[in-house]
């Protein structure tokens, strides 16, 4: 399975970096607004293409149809039991129309939406602050008391604080304080083995991974990490990034769903023209 995840990690990642690629040098609302429009307008003409429309309409009918009756019939027990089953099976068949367009837009936006989470919603740690690197260790509770562990800077500058074990959990905590902008890299080492980490810190821009674990199906939520490789000494390395202004994902969301509306009412006026 991790043979066919990465390879199309590793495909996302190159388009979606290609596509921003022009807009690099505008900032990030430029990207944002990019990144929104391709959102609004991919989902928007997904159910524009695989939405029943008449169906859909047939079950709109209904459903006004059976709230008129229990209205109407509201003194009588029996009719508005009845009108109630139609409510039922008009509501089931209102959403069994949506629900095909609904899973295609979710398939096809959900690998955007991930890489849109690491580009805008975590920003680089401040140069000259304090972080803490987190790694948790395979193997037993008693190996790990006896177990080595080295982390040093390979690409970089910063210092290496003092590291707290919490052998109960197999985990080990290093205090980091970078000292210099952009992307590091950390070597981390236990049992002969040395495991790559990167760090991104001040004036960085891109796509920010914060978690490096054992390869699997949750990989796939985690396009930007290099799997940890089959019989590391680590089942997960993670720093804690700040979180970015949460106005960026607003403005996000704000934009999916103009450019999405500006979308439908294009294709439903084109639509209407043809049957005209």
């Amino acid at each position: 399975m991790q043979n066919l995840i990465t390879p199309y990690n590793r495909f996302v990642n190159r388009t979606f970096d290609a596509f921003l690629a022009p807009l690099q040098g505008l900032g990030s609302h430029a990207e944002i607004l990019a990144v929104a429009a391709v959102l609004g307008i991919v989902a928007a003409a997904l159910f524009a293409l695989l939405v029943a429309r008449e169906r859909l309409q047939r079950a709109r009918n209904d459903l006004w149809a059976a709230l008129a009756e229990i209205g109407l019939y509201r003194h009588d027990p029996v009719l508005v039991l009845l009108a109630q089953r139609s409510l039922v099976l008009a509501n089931l068949r209102y959403i069994g129309t949506l629900l095909p367009p609904l899973i295609a837009a979710l398939l096809t936006i959900s690998p955007l939406l991930i890489q849109a989470h690491y580009r805008f919603a975590l920003k680089p740690i401040p140069r000259g602050s304090e972080i803490l690197l987190t790694a948790l260790v395979t193997g037993s509770t008693s190996e790990f008391g006896h177990l080595n562990l080295k982390l040093e800077w390979a690409q970089g500058t910063g210092i290496v604080g003092p590291s707290v074990r919490e052998p109960g959990r197999r985990r080990i905590v290093w205090r980091l304080h970078p000292q210099s902008s952009g992307r590091h890299l950390l070597h981390i080492g236990g049992r002969g083995e040395t495991v790559e980490f990167p760090l991104y810190v001040g004036e960085f821009s891109g796509s920010i991974p914060p978690v490096r674990q054992a390869g699997g199906l949750e990989q796939l939520l985690l396009p930007r990490s290099i799997p940890l490789p089959p019989g590391s000494p680590f089942s997960r390395i993670y720093v804690d990034y700040p979180a970015a202004a949460p106005m960026r994902m607003v403005w996000l969301t704000f934009f999916s769903l103009f450019f999405a509306f500006a979308t439908n009412r294009i294709v439903r006026s084109c639509l209407n023209k043809r049957r005209g």
